[in-house]
């Protein structure tokens, strides 16, 4: 799904402009020149030969004045030049499909969102309408991008089968399986390539890359946005996904033997006792309708925040499920950093120590090296996730044309 930072081979060109890519791309699309060619690796000549490459292809500029040093952080040499994604570069056409919602995205190299389109999505929405509506969306903004479009990510809540983009089951969506890719593909008028993937997957890669993961050689990610619980693990900078592309699906682990039963034929999965609706419930609130129910989770963490006891229950209640369920997951994966988002970010404050102390409890690999957490940190990481396949190849300096 993902390909890491290249390494180093300081005797080719075209791999030490990929790697320059790569950095800049990561970087949020502006670095000093000083930066890339320390960051490489490789001599000043070797970076040169990388950036006019880059700058022949049309992917970055470089200011015409270098850039000068603050007084307190001046040091020896000469003042370096900013360097830019180019906007002739090409840019992604990127779909992130959610239980309520439906957004459609361009988004740059260096991980830019340059324009969104946001449609609400019905309850219980019919597949061949909304793939309609997603061709539409997706023409409109690759006529107006004004760029070259390296291709199409599509994000959605559903493990994806990796050699075709096949839909296995967006459950919340109350759908079959769908041939999402073919039915992206087929709604184009250019034969852009369409890249799919399952929307944790996607936003862990953009946290790794872009967020609060990066760095983190063995990344666990673990959200609820609407309702439900979804994972990822990026291993070495790839998305793991087992031998299908339907790994992690860390909702269906089981947090409560004792517990409700799921859809999947299992109790007690963490994506039934710890999501917003089991933080409803917690707090002694209704759980449905699923619609608004993001809104009347915030509403309900608000309360916590100021120190209403029945909102606190709910969080510790909440917090000890999530705790036992990521002590199974810290067994077997063994993470060295765990990334929280949607409503377990915005929960984390609060239930940290508890989730941190039932880790500890029933997990032998927690108590021998405890493992960080900390919060996601990007706005629309599924978004960007999904821009992050579109323009993989752009990285590796490929050219990628639809089949």
């Amino acid at each position: 799904m993902s390909s890491p930072l290249p390494g180093p081979n300081v005797g080719d060109s075209a791999n030490n402009a990929s790697r320059m890519l790569t950095l800049l791309h990561q970087s949020g699309g502006e670095a000093t020149r000083a930066e890339l060619t320390a960051q490489l690796g490789c001599g000043r000549s070797a970076a040169g030969y990388a950036l006019t490459e880059l700058v022949g292809r049309g992917l970055v500029r470089v200011d015409d004045r270098p850039v000068a040093r603050p007084r307190d952080t001046a040091g020896p040499g000469r003042p370096s030049h900013h360097v830019h994604i180019a906007p002739t570069s090409p840019v992604a056409l990127v779909v992130h499909l959610r239980v309520d919602t439906l957004d459609v995205a361009i988004v740059e190299l260096g991980g830019r969102v340059l324009r969104v389109e946001r449609e609400p999505v019905e309850v219980r929405p019919e597949a061949a309408s909304i793939f309609l509506r997603i061709s539409r969306l997706l023409r409109t903004l690759g006529r107006e991008a004004g760029r070259p479009i390296a291709g199409v990510g599509v994000s959605l809540p559903s493990p994806v089968r990796a050699e075709d983009g096949y839909a296995l089951e967006p459950r919340h969506l109350e759908w079959t399986g769908v041939p999402a890719g073919r039915l992206v593909q087929e709604g184009l008028d250019e034969p852009w390539p369409v890249h799919v993937g399952n929307d944790a997957n996607l936003a862990a890669l953009a946290e790794h890359r872009h967020g609060a993961g990066r760095g983190a050689r063995q990344l666990l990610y673990v959200t609820t946005e609407h309702i439900g619980i979804g994972g990822a693990l990026i291993s070495e900078g790839v998305v793991f996904g087992g031998a299908r592309g339907y790994a992690m699906e860390v909702g269906h682990t089981t947090a409560d033997p004792d517990g409700p039963r799921c859809s999947c034929g299992s109790r007690g999965c963490l994506e039934l006792v710890a999501d917003t609706r089991a933080l409803m419930r917690a707090a002694y609130l209704p759980d449905t309708p699923v619609t608004g129910i993001e809104y009347r989770a915030r509403v309900l963490m608000e309360a916590a925040e100021r120190g209403d006891p029945t909102a606190l229950h709910a969080v510790d209640e909440v917090a000890t499920r999530l705790g036992a369920g990521l002590a199974g997951l810290v067994n077997l994966l063994d993470p060295d950093r765990i990334l929280l988002g949607g409503l377990l970010a915005r929960l984390y404050p609060l239930g940290g120590p508890r989730i941190s102390e039932v880790m500890a409890e029933r997990s032998f690999l927690e108590r021998a090296v405890p493992v960080p957490m900390v919060q996601a940190s990007l706005d629309c990481a599924a978004l960007l996730g999904g821009a992050e396949l579109a323009l993989d190849h752009v990285l590796q300096l490929r050219t990628e044309t639809a089949g």
